[in-house]
């Protein structure tokens, strides 16, 4: 599309204080900023300054001001339509729909603001509140205007009232028109696109699949539009099944569906996996799991077995409270390493902790490279089980300091052994991001050996060393719940 619009670029002395910029039905064409005299193009500079920066009685004065002087220029329409959105910015919707936008219309007609015009005093009704006035403007300006551009705003307009209002017809008929009659430009393009997706779901829930795949048709060809009006159908599909009276619609829909993907494989061969997975897919919406199996069966038979099969066959499993069968499958992963961790998230969902331990310990053997991981998912296991000790052994072979430390005391503090996991959390206040909670920890740790002047000492240095962080708001707050004492962050009232 050329470009039809211009944005003034006033003058140095003229620029308005704001980056306020004129929007799309405010902007002049260059055609006729052309044919403008010099002085007539200052003017206009004049009003634009002041309606920018938002003085707008100044700019409605400027702008009287040209029509006065210059009501023979070519820009004359364009100071009157501007005089109309300054009367709206100034909260006078009435005077700029009577003496302003009307004007424009009446003694310009054929002009390019005419059309603009029209199409404000749609958004001016709608300011007020006055929707089926706003409407009629709307259709007046697509009847009057049908192939401009403006036109296509219009019908946006109508069809955002049509849908508040439940207004099928209407929606209908503005969708149709979108998505046949109008002329799909790069303004407009992505407009007719999205009606005639939007025209094609109405058509499906409605089951008028055909005159879905028409609307469809304007805009995709070929397999892409086999895929389109798949996708559409399916979620149709799940639409109808949620109403008992739907249902059996769903249903037939359901099998025609997979009729269609079938016959699709002899087409595109070479997704023929992809389509029969659709075929899985659609047999679990349709409610018929046994079918979904049998699917998965006849593609492992035909493209044979791999991972995303056997995983698919083990949620499938999992759906079904089969979980000895989904741990069979993921053990034959070609990826053992996944397989196994699958696994041994299975155990911990059931509560079976040693059998994850073994998981993880067979993961040692086979995944050595990621050691780390595994003996701290097994130190894990062991504090679910509340053996600290193997816990403790566990993570000292990991190497994630301090986060290792952190964990080896914590299960240290759950022996009882609070002056080992005071030690190491002196060692991990060598790292200034963790400093703050490893002092924040020793002194529940002070309080936990009962130690309580150990332990308000370090919560009191906590505030003072820390005074920004959270721990200390944690070590004041528990300062006066537990001890009455009041400190400022950053130090002692003492001190």
């Amino acid at each position: 599309m050329p470009v039809r619009f211009i944005i003034f670029f006033l003058f140095t002395a003229l620029a308005p204080p704001s980056h306020a910029a004129l929007t799309t039905l405010q902007q002049i064409e260059v055609a006729t900023f052309e044919k403008m005299r010099e002085v007539e193009r200052y003017q206009i500079k004049i009003a634009e300054k002041h309606f920018l920066a938002g003085t707008f009685k100044i700019a409605l004065a400027e702008y009287e001001k040209f029509l006065t002087l210059y009501e023979k220029s070519p820009g004359a329409p364009y100071a009157q339509l501007m005089w109309s959105h300054t009367m709206m910015n100034l909260k006078k919707p009435k005077t700029a729909l009577r003496d302003g936008f009307q004007s424009v219309i009446d003694y310009w007609p054929k002009s390019h603001e005419a059309t603009i015009a029209a199409y404000c005093m749609g958004d001016a009704y709608r300011t007020m509140g006055l929707v089926k006035e706003a409407q009629k403007a709307f259709r007046f300006l697509i009847k009057e205007y049908p192939d401009h551009e403006i036109a296509i705003r219009s019908r946006q307009d109508l069809l955002h009232y049509a849908r508040l209002h439940k207004d099928i017809e209407e929606r209908l008929s503005l969708l149709n028109e979108l998505t046949f009659k109008v002329k799909r430009t790069e303004t407009s393009k992505e407009i007719c696109i999205k009606a005639c997706h939007e025209l094609a779901e109405l058509h499906c829930f409605a089951q008028k699949l055909a005159e879905g795949k028409k609307a469809l048709a304007t805009t995709y060809t070929g397999p892409a539009l086999f895929d389109q009006v798949f996708s559409l159908s399916a979620k149709a599909v799940q639409h109808l099944l949620k109403e008992p009276k739907t249902k059996p619609a769903a249903l037939k829909l359901g099998d025609q569906l997979i009729s269609e993907l079938r016959a699709e494989m002899l087409v595109r061969p070479d997704i023929a996996r992809d389509l029969l997975y659709r075929v899985a897919d659609l047999h679990g919406t349709l409610g018929r799991p046994a079918d979904t199996w049998q699917v998965y069966e006849e593609i492992g038979k035909q493209f044979g077995l791999d991972d995303d099969l056997r995983s698919r066959q083990a949620q499938w499993s999992i759906a079904r409270e089969k979980r000895d069968q989904a741990r069979r499958l993921y053990g034959e992963f070609d990826d053992q390493v996944t397989g196994q961790k699958v696994i041994a998230g299975m155990y911990l969902e059931e509560g079976k902790i040693n059998e994850a331990i073994e998981v993880y310990r067979h993961l040692l053997e086979i995944d050595g490279e990621h050691s780390g991981d595994h003996f701290w998912a097994i130190a894990g296991c062991y504090e679910k089980l509340s053996d600290w000790k193997k816990a403790i052994a566990s993570y000292r072979q990991v190497d994630r300091f301090p986060g290792d430390y952190f964990a080896i005391a914590k299960c240290h503090r759950r022996l009882g052994e609070q002056k080992e996991a005071i030690v190491l959390y002196n060692q991990i206040k060598i790292v200034e991001k963790s400093a703050a909670e490893a002092t924040l920890q020793i002194g529940f740790t002070y309080e936990e050996a009962k130690d309580k002047e150990k332990a308000i000492r370090t919560f009191q240095l906590t505030c003072k060393r820390y005074p920004k962080s959270g721990q200390a708001s944690k070590a004041h707050s528990h300062l006066q719940n537990k001890y009455n004492i009041n400190v400022t962050l950053g130090g002692t009232e003492e001190e």
